[in-house]
């Protein structure tokens, strides 16, 4: 009997490749004793408020309609992911992007860190917005939206956005079949 194997597709080759490394290399070092992990320090005062800066410039673009500063708070190779679109790459496109959708759905927002991590010159956020869609003559209508967002600290001690994707909490005002 002549048993054939199923060639894997890339990404699930890919997959089961760094698994099996991943687990080779815990399993050599799980077993050598070491000195005990330092305690992360966390991130310092100034790292946090430089973030905090971040946000509340970006709440401020976003409730202005401006693309412009919007785009300023990105680096230059930044890349966005949303909700049921390619990944946005480079921050023309991005302004490009917040652009039409400032045009399409002027919405005001306010934001919530949920969660910061430091590593060096490198953040990631979880981070809760909530957006107000106006209603007109309806009632205005409201989306909770999830980030999670990768920042990379400028030389300035400033941090920009490198990285983003974000995902609906659900519908908005939990309408079905409403989506943002």
């Amino acid at each position: 009997m002549i048993t054939r194997s199923r060639a894997l597709p890339p990404f699930r080759l890919l997959a089961a490749c760094l698994v099996a490394a991943g687990l080779a290399a815990c399993s050599s070092r799980c077993s050598e004793p070491g000195p005990p992990a330092a305690a992360s320090p966390g991130p310092s005062s100034a790292d946090l408020a430089a973030i905090s800066r971040l946000h509340t410039e970006y709440v401020a673009a976003h409730n202005a309609s401006d693309p412009d500063r919007m785009i300023a708070l990105w680096t230059d190779d930044a890349v966005l992911m949303s909700l049921d679109e390619t990944a946005t790459t480079g921050k023309q496109a991005i302004g490009e992007h917040y652009e039409e959708f400032f045009d399409q759905s002027p919405s005001e927002i306010a934001l919530d860190a949920v969660e910061t991590r430091v590593a060096g010159d490198w953040a990631f956020e979880r981070v809760q917005i909530t957006v107000t869609l106006p209603g007109g003559r309806e009632q205005t209508r409201h989306a909770d939206v999830k980030y999670l967002w990768i920042l990379q600290r400028q030389p300035d001690g400033s941090w920009k956005i490198a990285r983003a994707i974000y995902n609906l909490d659900g519908n908005i005002d939990e309408e079905e079949g409403v989506r943002a």
